[in-house]
């Protein structure tokens, strides 16, 4: 799960970033920066200042792949932290108009001065000079700097990239990485080369490519140790997958992200239900992100399923879906999650016989199992609807 939400934020400190939306005692509600070694210190440290209404919108993975990037200072001068968690949500057409409104508001005084000369000059029929043409030049001159940071930035690379990783494409993978280089921290860029390499049967050069980061400072050891279980996921090493989970978690026992990944993991292979039951209690007990929430209830569906309590795992896949749809158009990884929660929705519907129901959804993420090797899925869909 980290591999999405680590995505999510581009920061610009050393120390973890949360972005933290919360109300003040004079009411005043806005959106914060919150420097803290984890989520929780985060809310706890705005509750401890008086604020309320404590909405976290960033997790502990995304706030410590946000501290591996370069300081870019100069992105809180230009960004606030509300406009941070917009983007979030935005598509990219949604985001180019948001880009294109704020460009023009930038520059509005020399736009009226210039409209008002022009439509002076126009309406007295007087020969226009081509100073009056500066009006178009400002009018475009935002539009096009839009266009180009949003299709063609440094983001829209990772974007791709990102979309060859939750789509198996292995050696899109790795022939994306070098062009990233610089702009995305290395660790990022290695840790999905690795991934690569392993798919492509070198699980040795995988591991060779990862594994100088398990010595690096910079890298929390959970987030190193999950990355690190991606190798043996693309495999089908199952135990090993969950003793990397395990020492994660043993390394970070309160960190919700933590938590529900290691639940994922054993929810996956279904194994040992009362901890992953245990360890997604103890979770949806902590102050959540926005997006782990919606998450939580497809891993709480999963848990169901497997517990054979098909109508109200159904209901959980559903209540996730409602919420990450709306945003995951955008977001590579959260549509693999998506086709995922949809995959298991259709084992559900087979398992308690609504066949055509069930045939719908299982055919709209058929490609996506394919691509990704989920047997396990396929086999157990099969069996379900047989």
């Amino acid at each position: 799960m980290s591999i999405i939400l680590a995505s999510y934020y581009f920061g610009v400190n050393r120390m973890p970033v949360f972005l933290i939306t919360a109300t003040d005692e004079n009411d005043k509600r806005e959106t914060h920066r919150v420097e803290a070694e984890n989520s929780q210190d985060a809310y706890h440290d705005l509750e401890s200042r008086g604020f309320s209404e404590i909405v976290l919108h960033t997790d502990d993975a995304a706030a410590a792949t946000s501290s591996l990037f370069p300081n870019r200072a100069e992105i809180e001068e230009l960004v606030s932290a509300a406009d941070m968690v917009k983007f979030q949500s935005l598509s990219n057409f949604q985001l180019f108009l948001l880009s294109v409104g704020k460009g023009l508001w930038s520059i509005r005084l020399p736009l009226v001065i210039l409209g008002v000369v022009l439509l002076y000059r126009w309406k007295f029929s007087i020969r226009l000079m081509i100073i009056d043409y500066g009006f178009l030049f400002l009018l475009f001159v935002p539009i096009l700097i839009s266009f180009w940071s949003v299709y063609f930035s440094t983001g829209q690379k990772y974007n791709k990239l990102m979309q060859s990783f939750a789509w198996a494409r292995w050696q899109e993978v790795l022939k994306r990485v070098p062009a990233l280089r610089g702009h995305v921290p290395e660790f990022e860029l290695e840790a999905r080369r690795a991934v690569a390499l392993t798919a492509l049967g070198d699980f040795d050069q995988g591991l060779a490519v990862i594994k100088p980061f398990e010595a690096d400072p910079e890298i929390p050891r959970w987030m190193y140790l999950e990355r690190l279980s991606e190798l043996y996921e693309v495999v089908n090493d199952q135990d090993q997958v969950i003793e990397c989970m395990r020492l994660a978690w043993e390394e970070a026992p309160g960190n919700p992200t933590v938590q529900m990944d290691y639940a994922y993991a054993l929810l996956k292979y279904q194994q040992n239900l009362p901890l992953a039951q245990q360890l997604l209690t103890e979770a949806e007990q902590q102050h959540l992100d926005e997006l782990l929430k919606m998450i939580l209830y497809y891993f709480k569906g999963l848990l169901e399923l497997n517990l054979g309590h098909c109508h109200v795992a159904k209901e959980q896949f559903l209540s996730s879906l409602s919420q990450l749809l709306p945003i995951a158009a955008s977001q590579p990884l959260l549509q693999l999650f998506v086709d995922l929660n949809r995959a298991y929705l259709a084992i559900a519907h087979a398992e308690l016989g609504e066949r055509e129901q069930a045939q719908k959804l299982y055919k709209r993420v058929e490609p996506r199992l394919k691509a990704l090797g989920s047997t396990s899925i396929m086999d157990r869909y099969a069996a379900a609807i047989a």
